[in-house]
């Protein structure tokens, strides 16, 4: 397997020995990603966003982020989900992991795919992710971050992104299980489009309301 090598953008001396050896190059080789992202199980997913997440703000082209962005990429029927901007990697990664975690705990209520697969069906799905980037070739105005607030993004702002997609197509009950050609077992879902756009969305909102509420002062 060729893998494709990530520039660490706080070293701008790095090497490319220290390149090849960079903590995330390593964990991409060493979980036989050939880039930043694969298809996989949800769980497995859960676990890659949560070991890289923060770390890829370091990594993106053509300078390091500052702000972060999570889309996900719904099926043709409803359009992108897409987080507001996130200030910091923590965050990012938090607000992502929440997403998945809420969209994984509303597939495994699919009665059709646990009738077929048994209770760890929802763990046989096999969506994709990948991290990238996004560059403000112009000033953005009345950006809407994660906190409710709007501000001016200067031109020239990195924005770390996760994109999720290759999501379960949506087959209605009756039809589940008759001749596709899609993979039934790792493919389909009786989850409809706007729930499963909806379950990641109260994900994000769960992530951005906990670290706000963490924010506030206390009184007593």
């Amino acid at each position: 397997m060729g893998y494709f090598l990530y520039r660490d953008r706080t070293k701008p001396a790095e090497t490319d020995q220290e390149m090849w050896d960079s903590p995330l190059n390593t964990y991409l080789r060493e979980h036989q990603m050939g880039r930043a992202g694969t298809i996989c199980t949800l769980p497995e997913m859960i676990r890659h966003v949560e070991a890289i997440g923060a770390r890829w703000w370091q990594y993106t082209h053509p300078a390091q982020a500052t702000l972060g962005a999570i889309r996900f990429i719904n099926g043709r029927s409803v359009a992108p989900s897409l987080t507001p901007l996130i200030d910091t990697p923590e965050l990012f990664t938090t607000v992502a992991v929440e997403g998945l975690r809420s969209w994984h705990t509303l597939l495994a209520t699919d009665a059709s795919r646990r009738a077929a697969y048994g209770d760890d069906h929802a763990d046989l799905l096999l969506p994709g992710f990948d991290f990238g980037e996004h560059l403000f070739e112009q000033e953005g105005t009345n950006c809407v971050f994660i906190d409710g607030s709007q501000r001016t993004v200067p031109a020239g702002t990195v924005v770390a992104m996760l994109v999720i997609d290759r999501i379960p197509i949506y087959s209605p009950p009756q039809g589940f299980g008759l001749p596709s050609y899609y993979d039934t077992r790792t493919r389909i879902s009786t989850t409809d489009y706007f729930r499963q756009a909806h379950a990641i969305q109260q994900g994000w909102k769960k992530a951005a309301d906990d670290a706000l509420q963490q924010k506030r002062p206390t009184t007593g």
